[in-house]
């Protein structure tokens, strides 16, 4: 009982932090300043939210090195999941990063021994189908977006697929006591980098980043990352901890997929998508391969 309620609570957090993302990146005409912005912000906020939920602690340097790699994967995945956003449908790229599921998946398999069954392989054949499906190249005008969306989730899915990796790696260690702290220094890290990154745009486009402040950034905006970054934490926090008591092949199928679920709902509900036949049925046989691969059977 007590892993569904967290499994909920993990859900929602993901859910609510993907549509203010997608809302976000409509609002901003500079995006390479948002991207990073947003999530120095996100990170900041999420480290402090974990820093006032447990601490700190003791850390290894295990967790210390772990949680550099960590952090840095993450910050790439929010940047390039921002950009899947911005220069693609917010369903079919819920899809493409949710299908990344099938990376801790297989890791479980491979190196921490757990069975993976033959439905779920039909499942991940049924990802790639999915991902053919993803971009229509048949408009010539829409081929060059098409193409840039697509390398931007791929991006995301892989970066999104070794969170999972990362999370297990750590759980399964002898130091998963201090996964606060882990997280931590990963949000840190991700701070570090996303704000270094700020500043040296902002050197080279003074002008841009005046007009994007004066312009751009409003109060609200500022409100929407600070609840994206607890969000974060708080995701992030229950996902590590359930990655070490629940295995790969249930737990991360279960959390991509119903993410993905009620993210295609959202889509069309809150941001009024409109999707072409090829991408809906790419769609739905990705919904098909995560259920699979959740291995309901």
């Amino acid at each position: 009982m007590k892993n569904t309620i967290l499994l909920i609570i993990s859900i929602g957090a993901c859910l609510a932090g993907g549509i203010l993302k997608k809302h976000s990146g409509n609002q901003f005409k500079n995006k390479q300043i948002m991207y990073h912005l947003f999530n120095a912000v996100v990170s900041f906020v999420s480290a402090a939210s974990l820093f006032a939920m447990g601490g700190i602690g003791h850390i290894s340097y295990f967790t210390l090195l772990v949680g550099i790699a960590f952090g840095i994967v993450s910050a790439l995945q929010q940047i390039f999941t921002l950009k899947s956003y911005e220069t693609g449908p917010f369903a079919y790229t819920a899809v493409i990063v949710s299908l990344s599921t099938i990376i801790p998946t297989l890791s479980g398999y491979f190196i921490w021994g757990e069975s993976i069954a033959f439905i779920q392989i039909i499942g991940i054949l049924l990802m790639l189908v999915c991902m053919t499906c993803s971009v229509d190249f048949g408009h010539y005008n829409h081929t060059k977006s098409s193409a840039k969306w697509l390398i931007n989730a791929i991006v995301a899915f892989v970066c999104t697929g070794m969170i999972g990796v990362m999370q297990k790696f750590h759980q399964n260690s002898d130091f998963k006591a201090e996964l606060n702290g882990f997280l931590i220094v990963a949000f840190a890290i991700s701070f570090v980098y996303s704000a270094v990154s700020f500043f040296i745009i902002s050197s080279k486009q003074i002008s841009s980043v005046r007009q994007f402040t004066k312009t751009e950034l409003k109060p609200y905006t500022l409100v929407i990352m600070v609840i994206c970054g607890m969000c974060a934490a708080l995701n992030n926090k229950i996902n590590l901890y359930l990655s070490g008591i629940i295995d790969s092949a249930i737990f991360f199928p279960i959390v991509n997929g119903a993410n993905l679920i009620l993210t295609a709902i959202a889509s069309v509900l809150i941001f009024k998508e409109k999707l072409s036949l090829q991408k809906w049925i790419g769609m739905a046989i990705g919904i098909i391969a995560v259920i699979l691969l959740c291995n309901p059977f």
